[in-house]
């Protein structure tokens, strides 16, 4: 089935919402309590998200992926929430509608997200991943990423302790 990869428009904030949420719930409930899990909103934000998809730029930049013309996930590439050298992108999401699981479009946002950080002209990409979550690490390992010693521990956002590991890859240009 043809998959299109394209920069989001304000019009799709409404389905990135609905792909987060959903996402979140069926690949997260053994790391997150159930009850945050079943409390998510997919129109938390979305006026937000709206207002952040008319600007695109390398500082903020989500892409998706349509197959059959509908969204089936999307990666947010953007600058570092944490401290990081210069010239570095983050990978702050990569979110795939369940039903779409296993049929390549991770990898193909993955990819995609590093042309992306190419194009912008940054020299590294790093993400957090959830240290338990071994299909994601799986994923970003397979293509280029790699631990980069860096933990982090956290229970801001969801009253739960949530354990991370940093990965990192170096752009080559």
């Amino acid at each position: 089935m043809p998959q299109l990869i394209r920069p989001a428009l304000p019009t799709d904030a409404a389905a990135i919402g609905q792909i987060r949420v959903a996402a979140w719930q069926a690949a997260y409930t053994h790391f997150m309590p159930a009850d945050y899990l079943a409390a998510l909103d997919p129109a938390a934000n979305r006026e937000s998200l709206r207002l952040k998809l008319e600007n695109l730029s390398p500082r903020f930049y989500l892409a998706l992926i349509e197959e059959a013309q509908e969204v089936a996930g999307f990666y947010l590439l953007g600058t570092p929430r944490f401290e990081c050298p210069s010239h570095t992108a983050e990978l702050w999401a990569l979110n795939i509608a369940p039903h779409a699981w296993r049929k390549g479009i991770g990898k193909r946002l993955v990819m995609d997200a590093i042309a992306s950080a190419r194009r912008f002209s940054y020299q590294n990409i790093v993400l957090w991943c959830i240290a338990g979550n071994l299909g994601a690490r799986q994923l970003y390992e397979q293509c280029g990423f790699r631990v980069n010693g860096q933990q982090k521990t956290d229970s801001q956002l969801t009253g739960h302790p949530l354990h991370e590991v940093c990965y990192a890859l170096i752009l080559h240009f």
